[in-house]
């Protein structure tokens, strides 16, 4: 996993807002505890928010695949869902049970995520950051696809090389406000594996997703990455 969404002070307004919202949701709902991830700060932590949107009133599982230390997982936990963290790594398993965010709702497996005996359609939100280049993207994306319920969510965040001269300008943006959160003594360095270079171009990956995932809504972000959603007929 690779560790790191727009630059400029939109972002910086809108993090702020969406963790307002989150702090309102839990005084009318349940005390929602302040995970680590809304503390420390890197681009795959940053899109977080890209997952937390996609929740819909009626989901109430998720799988968090590629989970790593548990960052998503406990943050999509703290929105009321029960979470299973799936990951290969298992020094970073090991970190997510042995984390003081860990709850009743957290479940965390340290297995492959084609071997593991998950049933089909089981869980109402699945999702995948900085994983997807890790393994055969074809693969990966079917294999993430039949986990997903009628009318759950499918969200990943993943990598993926330049086709153009947005992208490149979007991987600089990403340099500029990685450098301006280690300034700030908020950049955090994860302890998982990495995979790079992505074997995917931009315009490659928006091939496959339209073949593999109809009517998903891909976006560009910062830092090479890239953003799908979609909901499951």
């Amino acid at each position: 996993m690779h560790p790191g969404h727009r630059p400029n002070q939109t972002i910086l307004s809108e993090h702020a807002n969406r963790r307002h919202d989150v702090t309102t949701y839990g005084q009318l709902m349940t005390p929602v505890r302040v995970s680590r991830s809304m503390r420390r700060w890197n681009l795959n932590l940053h899109y977080h928010h890209v997952v937390l949107d996609a929740i819909g009133g009626h989901h109430r599982s998720a799988l968090d695949v590629g989970c790593g230390d548990g960052m998503l997982s406990f943050d999509l936990a703290n929105r009321g869902l029960d979470v299973v963290g799936i990951d290969v790594h298992e020094p970073s398993i090991e970190r997510a049970r042995a984390a003081t965010e860990r709850s009743e709702s957290t479940q965390f497996v340290c297995a492959d995520l084609f071997e593991h005996p998950f049933e089909p359609e089981s869980f109402d939100v699945v999702a995948s950051i900085a994983m997807l280049h890790h393994v055969d993207a074809t693969q990966g994306l079917r294999r993430l696809r039949s986990l997903v319920r009628p009318g759950g969510a499918l969200v990943v965040v993943g990598f993926a090389l330049p086709s153009d001269p947005i992208d490149l300008a979007l991987i600089v943006a990403g340099l500029v406000r990685t450098s301006i959160e280690r300034a700030r003594g908020r950049y955090w360095e994860h302890g998982a594996p990495t995979c790079w270079p992505p074997p995917l171009s931009m315009r490659a990956l928006r091939s496959l997703i339209a073949r593999e995932l109809p009517g998903a809504r891909v976006r560009r972000r910062l830092g090479h990455r890239y953003s799908i959603v979609w909901t499951a007929p």
